[in-house]
């Protein structure tokens, strides 16, 4: 009609129309990006339904599409039987120990009758601490041991005192002794007896580097030698109980070692000397606690894990008793004393030269084993706990050509190869005393909930007096090296790792609130920020269909 009236009508109605359609275009890229961003954001809702097992609402029952049945987080496999379990322990605890710890037990008792005895006790007690461990491993079941243990019932604290303790002294300084056990039968074996310490050393250093790099360039090696080292620790266990065996047919024992009174001439009076043998003998059971880090891992553990523990350790204190018995029957008290090789010693005396080989081989191969399977898992141990904040961040992360931890590689072996500065004998009570102290912590958190939680359920519970035993013992193997003028200053200088952990979680600590505080401003900024943004985009919006709105009524009126 408008064209009709008009001679210019129709140049004004071109010109509005074209107005009209790019405004129509513009509506419809508005509805599609709206569109478009709608799937968008349910895709990703689906997807962290999918993967995150979790919905905005935090409710996975309601979800149609993946029930909550699909979505539980995966956990591990319960697939450690009795005679598994059993098998853990027995590999774990026997290792260059038995060949380390003699001399110190002998030294201190100070006769054959005394160090035997020492040796039965101490497996006894292992054995009575593994069955107390099984109480808490069956009431809090999950891998990690001390740890969760400790976190749960006194806090945060004293977790983070014994993770730092265990991570920086306890497992380093005993796999340091193993080089030192390395160093000293490699440099016997090749250069003699007259080996100075400081190669004895550089050769137990040179074995932790050199287990360091295959760690980070290739673990699977290390993965390979570990499962053939594990047989091969009971094969020497086994050919040095026969060399005992061998010296007796040959008619040439010891005999009078177990001779009453001969026996027990010569026994140390200072109780403290006793404590610091029961050190040296309990280092050689010092895995005793293995299965309480793998608890979620254990078929039934209200039966796996007492009775994997007793049948592990029973076999390991008649390792060890039967190992001392054939020391005892081809040695003399101060020829055991007196030598650093007693391995070597043993079977060189029953076989000759080549039963000094075979042992000899055989003990260093044990010994590579044991030091890059434990690096391995120390290094794991330091990633995981400085991912969490126990330990910085800067020593944490994953190198992207060989997919290890290179960082918490090389914080192992060098914490490994500083402990090589000091001497074996001197590092055992240096360990072990804050190693006992945490021990002592944990046997009082079960006399704590025996008390405080009567009502939780124990599927495996030890007598009372023998919890109350236990911790009356381990808290006297930790004051008693103190009565001791060899060992005051060792043990005293473990101890000195406790306040130097308490001012490291203090100075996290204030780090952590300082950063927290600092997070909190950034993110109300940020929020008011956004909001801020928000609201323009809104009002921007709203001028946009006001537009829209007045140039429809404007070309409807037209």
């Amino acid at each position: 009609v408008v064209s009709t009236q008009s001679t210019g009508s129709s140049g004004i109605n071109a010109e509005y129309g074209k107005q009209w359609y790019q405004r129509r275009v513009r509506g419809y890229i508005y509805i599609y990006n709206k569109f478009a961003g709608l799937v968008w954001s349910s895709l990703v809702r689906l997807a962290r339904v999918f993967v995150c097992c979790e919905m905005e609402n935090g409710d996975n029952e309601k979800s149609p599409l993946f029930p909550k049945k699909e979505c539980e987080p995966v956990k591990l496999k319960r697939t450690v039987g009795v005679l598994s379990a059993s098998a853990v322990v027995f590999g774990t605890c026997v290792g260059a120990g038995i060949f380390i710890s003699p001399k110190g037990v002998y030294e201190k008792a100070g006769s054959p009758g005394a160090g035997l005895i020492i040796w039965g006790l101490s497996g006894i007690i292992a054995t009575l601490c593994t069955l107390a461990y099984a109480e808490l491993g069956t009431m809090m079941p999950q891998n990690g041991g001390e740890f969760v243990y400790i976190h749960r019932v006194y806090g945060d604290f004293l977790a983070f005192i014994f993770s730092f303790c265990n991570t920086l002294l306890i497992k380093p300084a005993s796999l340091s002794i193993v080089g030192i056990v390395f160093g000293e039968y490699f440099c016997n074996m090749v250069w003699g007896p007259a080996t100075n310490d400081i190669m004895v050393k550089a050769v137990g250093a040179a074995l932790i580097v050199t287990c360091g790099i295959v760690n980070i360039v290739g673990v699977n090696v290390i993965a390979k030698v570990c499962a053939v080292v594990s047989v091969l620790k009971i094969a020497v266990v086994g050919f040095l109980i026969s060399c005992g065996i061998a010296v007796v047919i040959k008619g040439h024992g010891e005999i009078s070692n177990f001779k009453l009174p001969f026996s027990f001439e010569g026994s140390s009076t200072n109780p403290a000397d006793y404590g610091l043998a029961f050190y040296y003998c309990l280092f050689t059971f010092q895995s005793w606690n293995s299965l309480n880090y793998m608890t979620e891992e254990l078929k039934t553990p209200e039966r796996t894990l007492p009775l994997g523990g007793f049948i592990g350790l029973t076999g390991v204190t008649l390792s060890y008793f039967l190992c001392n018995v054939a020391y005892l029957m081809m040695f003399t008290l101060h020829q055991i004393v007196d030598t650093n090789t007693i391995a070597m010693d043993s079977g060189f005396v029953a076989f000759g030269k080549p039963g000094e080989i075979i042992m000899s081989l055989g003990l260093l191969v044990s010994c590579v084993g044991c030091i890059g399977g434990a690096i391995c898992c120390v290094s794991r141990n330091i990633q995981s706990t400085a991912e969490t904040g126990i330990f910085p961040s800067c020593i944490s992360g994953i190198n992207k050509t060989f997919q290890t931890p290179i960082k918490a590689i090389i914080t192992v072996v060098a914490t490994m190869c500083s402990y090589l500065l000091v001497d074996a004998q001197l590092l055992i009570p240096f360990l072990s005393t804050v190693e006992w102290l945490f021990y002592c912590i944990t046997f009082s958190i079960i006399l704590y909930l025996r008390y405080k939680e009567p009502g939780w359920k124990r599927p495996f519970k030890v007598p009372l007096f023998v919890t109350v035993l236990l911790f009356l013992l381990t808290g006297t193997f930790v004051v008693l090296p103190l009565f001791s003028k060899e060992s005051r200053m060792t043990t005293l200088l473990g101890l000195c790792w406790l306040p130097v952990a308490a001012v490291v979680y203090g100075i996290r600590h204030l780090l952590t609130q300082c950063c927290s505080k600092k997070l909190s401003t950034d993110k109300a900024s940020s929020q008011s920020s956004l909001q801020t943004l928000d609201s323009g985009y809104n009002e921007e919006e709203k001028d946009e269909k006001s537009d829209s709105k007045n140039d429809s009524n404007e070309f409807d009126r037209i």
